[in-house]
């Protein structure tokens, strides 16, 4: 199995990647912490510029038409640079939700499309969604909405279908979440609705494959820069006369999360190209997600078991990754979620999706 990228994908991830060390440092990502929008104008334009807001939106409809691979390679570099910005909800998400009519103005980022689907005292599944629409009107609250001060257009998962509305005509407040990022609490009062689709949900649990991937692809990028800086550190700090990285203490914890970054890297690489060449993928971009982010978690812990007490510090960069860490894993569906996915797809099929037969490709 070749997991080689091709050289116009490296030339991709250095574009990226020299981008978002103009935009999306260190210093701006803690300037972006708990503030309204929530990300720089000027990185969108950039994003817009290089053609990644509509990275797999195709052609015809004013995309890049590129794969699912290359999104993770960009959501990769989003992961190591902590980005903020709307891409996953609008560029991803919204995406796959919004009429066709919409994707060229989201693919030029002249439309940001959020989704709001989250109710203050419901689950994160179906049953979790009561809103329902009136006469053509919504009344009714959504929570965790990303960027909805941001957005020019927004969708609303209801009992009764998906609506599209105008977000300036909703009351907009934002939340206080782990993660410093722009999530909204949306209040609609008879806010007029269009209806845009009537199987909602399995429209939203569709587009959700994509995302789950996308996430998958951030929390492994975020890991890897997070144990790239706890190993710079255990190689630099001297403790006793020696470098602390020469202690068992922590080299072990640190060799066990180089090996976990690099299955979870293997996972969502699988997920996505079984994504790209039409393979049932839910099940694997559930996995994908569910092991990333925890990957993602524990090493940010390794790294805080690094640096000491002063990883704790809001001056250096460690405790930014941990504090996205944790929000990630229980954002964009948490672990009893994905559990209920994955066991689901081993426990309620034909056949196990786990299987010694690999004469034929997993169903689920």
């Amino acid at each position: 199995m070749d997991l080689a990228f091709t050289e116009e994908q490296d030339l991709l991830r250095g574009t990226i990647r020299e981008v978002l060390q103009k935009y999306s440092s260190p210093e701006i990502v803690r300037e972006l912490e708990d503030t309204d929008p929530g990300y720089r104008l000027d990185l969108w334009e950039e994003l817009g510029r290089q053609g990644l807001l509509g990275l797999t939106i195709d052609e015809a409809d004013g995309g890049s038409g590129m794969t699912q691979l290359e999104q993770v390679i960009l959501y990769e570099e989003f992961g190591r640079a902590l980005t903020s910005s709307p891409h996953l909800v609008s560029c991803v998400l919204g995406a796959r939700l919004a009429p066709r009519e919409w994707l060229p103005a989201v693919a030029s980022g002249e439309e940001i499309v959020s989704v709001a689907w989250l109710e203050p005292d419901g689950g994160e599944g179906l049953d979790g969604v009561t809103l329902e629409s009136s006469g053509g009107t919504l009344t009714g609250e959504k929570t965790r909405v990303p960027f909805a001060t941001a957005a020019t257009k927004l969708l609303v998962l209801a009992r009764d279908g998906l609506f599209s509305v105008n977000p300036a005509h909703t009351e907009r407040t934002q939340l206080k979440v782990m993660g410093s990022d722009a999530e909204f609490l949306v209040r609609f009062d008879g806010t007029a609705a269009g209806p845009v689709a009537d199987d909602a949900w399995a429209r939203f649990d569709d587009a959700m494959i994509d995302t789950l991937i996308a996430v998958a692809a951030f929390a492994v990028g975020g890991a890897e820069r997070a144990h790239e800086m706890a190993v710079e550190y255990a190689k630099e700090r001297v403790q006793f006369g020696r470098a602390i990285g020469s202690f068992q203490g922590l080299a072990h914890p640190l060799a066990e999360t180089a090996t976990e970054i690099q299955g979870a890297k293997v996972l969502v690489y699988e997920a996505a190209w079984a994504r790209e060449n039409g393979r049932q993928a839910r099940t694997l971009a559930a996995m994908a997600k569910m092991y990333a982010c925890d990957v993602f978690k524990r090493t940010t812990k390794v790294g805080q078991q690094v640096f000491g007490g002063i990883g704790f510090i809001r001056d250096l960069d460690m405790q930014l990754y941990f504090r996205r860490a944790k929000q990630l894993e229980v954002s964009w569906w948490g672990p009893r979620v994905l559990e209920e996915i994955v066991a689901a797809a081993e426990l309620d099929g034909p056949a196990p999706f786990l299987t010694a037969d690999y004469g034929a490709p997993p169903t689920s």
